[in-house]
């Protein structure tokens, strides 16, 4: 065979072995589109449901199930000779390609229904809250999402108190003068608020009001400041976490005396500094201003994509992921909520 006869043989092959690498690559991008679908679609069902819950209505879940994959490369290399003694006469060869890619089904699941409602039900125990904890999640992030309330024992909140002000009035260290500092800052506004339930021992964790917010603050950020280990807290359910990033939400954006809520952390200089906790606006800026984006009865929301590398960034998208991982962790194994958005798994 000439050398150009067989150069025509090695370039089919090559035809259907690029093919078939295609495939390859096929399937790495439906791969990544898929994750990325899963990510914004469950980024965007939490938000949804917080608006929901911000505006006291229903929530909704489904998941996304298994998606079903069926890219397939065939190939063919036909061809006709003609021979005569002395060798080759003539030839046609004919190598085809057939290729199909992509997303053939898919599964969704209602689950406003069964197991999974009861177990966005039930209330988070120790274990769970102590997985935050082990993880190093921020302390008063973890505070603020999962637990409902703390109550103390009588008489025990005077003494918190005194104990914080002599701490204060004697500390040198940084960290127990950001504290104090923060905890000043919190003291001059609640001068403004109803005292009425100075001496309660109940602590709700609400952020309706920016005075209750503020005074369940003042009680955890002056147990951190003393390493103070007292107080029965009761934690929140799943569902109780979503409505409290509804709280969140309505501080901002339909409080008579709307305000942004704030959390305390530790930024990476090591020192204390308030960080906006969950800032959600309304509007339809898309990317790359918005972070995730909804739509609630005609009216848009989003989560302003937070400014990477400042020291006091927008705690938003951890707030999603402790909300997420909070979920997955009280639910059963597969039913975290995703929303049916399957537009972007088919992306490229």
């Amino acid at each position: 065979m000439s050398r150009g006869h067989w150069g025509t043989l090695q370039v089919a092959a090559l035809a259907i072995a690029t093919c078939v690498s295609c495939t390859r690559a096929e399937l790495v991008h439906k791969a990544d589109a898929y994750d990325a679908a899963i990510w914004d679609s469950n980024n965007r069902q939490i938000l949804a449901n917080a608006v929901r819950a911000s505006q006291r209505a229903p929530m909704s879940f489904v998941a996304l199930g298994e998606v079903t994959a069926n890219p397939a490369v065939s190939g063919s290399s036909a061809g006709t000779f003609g021979f005569i003694p002395g060798g080759l006469s003539a030839y046609s060869f004919n190598p085809t390609v057939n290729y199909n890619g992509g997303f053939t089904s898919f599964q969704m699941s209602n689950l406003n229904q069964n197991a999974f409602a009861r177990a966005v039900h039930a209330k988070m125990t120790q274990p769970i809250v102590d997985h935050f904890m082990l993880e190093k999640w921020p302390k008063e992030l973890t505070e603020l999402v999962l637990t409902q309330s703390i109550k103390l024992k009588p008489g025990e909140w005077a003494d918190i108190r005194r104990r914080r002000q002599q701490h204060c009035a004697v500390s040198t260290d940084q960290r127990s003068r950001d504290i104090c500092a923060i905890i000043d800052d919190d003291l001059a506004f609640y001068q403004g608020c109803p005292h009425e339930h100075d001496e309660s021992p109940d602590f709700l964790n609400t952020a309706r009001e920016h005075c209750k917010m503020t005074r369940f603050q003042l009680l955890t950020r002056s147990m951190r400041l003393l390493n103070y280990r007292g107080g029965k807290r009761e934690f929140r359910s799943a569902e109780g976490i979503l409505y409290y990033l509804g709280e969140l939400i309505a501080a901002q954006l339909y409080s008579s005396q709307p305000y942004m809520p704030m959390a305390m952390l530790e930024a990476p200089d090591q020192r204390h500094y308030r960080m906006r906790l969950f800032v959600v606006e309304r509007g339809a800026p898309g990317a790359p201003t918005a972070a995730v984006q909804v739509n609630f009865n005609g009216e848009d929301f989003y989560i302003p994509r937070p400014q990477l590398g400042d020291l006091r960034e927008d705690r938003s998208l951890e707030v999603l992921d402790m909300a997420t991982t909070a979920i997955t962790l009280v639910t059963n194994p597969g039913n975290l909520p995703k929303s049916s958005n399957v537009n972007l798994v088919a992306a490229r």
